[in-house]
């Protein structure tokens, strides 16, 4: 029983993100797409934050985790379109610990003259859930969501399959490393599948992706969940394998690999990578920033390095991120229950 409660502690800690059916997006869908926001601002309101002298010099995009990993990888394609398209520089920082939390409280913190904004994954929300945080999205100014994921799958060096890697773990219960990023949806997916394939796995806190990637490479993790862009390389080589995706259909770049639902896990991924500025950052700004991000998503240049990490282009507007996380949060709750219950017994 002491062991389950600090499970339970660990994972609430963690919490879970991720976040199943938060967007309207084809969860199958791996290439970038640009749809267009189900709200504009009006005429008057552009006009207005075109007018307003911003930005006169560099920009700093606050991201909480190491380089390399997802979120800065969506930082940087970022970065580099603004200065396409803003003429100034926007310099990626990147500031870690705290599952996110220590970067997202600097930038609510952080002066709002729009020269600091940040870029961030679930962790927005699940941070809160947590305990982690007093805040989540409405702390901020929010500016857009660019970027939502829907290739997200199991990756292993070690095992082929999944039905490998339950026959494993059936064998040494407890042993078989899973590596995981704090304030992911992590520990809900290994929850159910301890509950549906009765083992049991050894959760590793391995970082951001990138770490998680150079870990397995060392034998150090035995599976992990990642963005299957960000491992791409890996899988080419036949250093890794895909064990599944957690689509609701099969990935067309891997049509032959097997849905999580399809082997016994009905869980699916959708991601999402968003824009938050201080709270009190001029509308203009927010305006100016966002119609931006909103061209920058009509970029055939951008929508081809975004499909190039398997990453679709799926733009939210301000106007319509807070009923996009209010689905999400209701999910989270779900999500919670599931822990409580599976950590309990």
């Amino acid at each position: 029983m002491k062991k389950r409660m600090v499970c339970l502690t660990l994972a609430l800690s963690m919490m879970i993100g991720g976040l199943t059916a938060c967007g309207s997006a084809d969860s199958g869908t791996t290439g970038a797409s640009a749809a267009p926001a189900s709200s504009t601002v009006s005429a008057a309101k552009e006009a207005d934050s075109q007018d307003i002298a911003w930005p006169e010099g560099p920009v700093q995009i606050i991201v909480g985790a190491n380089a390399g990993g997802g979120i800065d990888t969506a930082a940087r394609l970022i970065g580099k379109y603004m200065e396409k398209y803003m003429g100034q520089s926007f310099v990626v920082t990147n500031t870690t610990g705290g599952a996110g939390s220590i970067a997202a409280n600097d930038v609510k913190n952080a002066k709002a003259d729009g020269y600091t904004f940040l870029v961030a994954h679930e962790a927005i929300l699940t941070n809160k859930i947590a305990g982690t945080t007093d805040f989540d999205y409405d702390a901020f100014a929010c500016a857009g969501i660019p970027f939502q994921v829907y290739t997200t799958c199991l990756l292993s060096k070690k095992y082929a399959s999944v039905p490998e890697l339950v026959d494993a773990a059936k064998a040494s219960p407890g042993t078989i490393k899973f590596g995981t990023e704090l304030a992911t949806n992590d520990t809900a997916i290994i929850a159910m599948m301890e509950d549906n394939f009765g083992v049991s796995f050894q959760l590793v806190d391995a970082g951001a992706v990138s770490d998680q990637i150079a870990s397995m490479m060392g034998d150090h993790i035995d599976f992990m969940k990642a963005p299957v862009g960000l491992a791409k390389d890996y899988v080419a080589s036949g250093d890794f394998h895909i064990l599944a995706f957690f689509n609701q259909e099969h990935n067309p770049d891997y049509p032959d690999v097997p849905t999580m639902k399809e082997e016994g896990v009905d869980f699916v991924v959708d991601k999402f990578f968003g824009c938050f500025f201080p709270k009190d950052t001029d509308p203009a700004i927010i305006e100016k920033f966002s119609s931006a991000l909103e061209q920058i998503c009509q970029d055939p240049d951008f929508q081809k390095e975004a499909a190039d990490v398997m990453y679709g282009v799926d733009y939210i507007a301000p106007a319509d991120m807070p009923a996009y996380f209010e689905n999400c949060k209701t999910r989270l709750v779900e999500y919670q229950d599931l822990l409580e219950e599976h950590y309990s017994k």
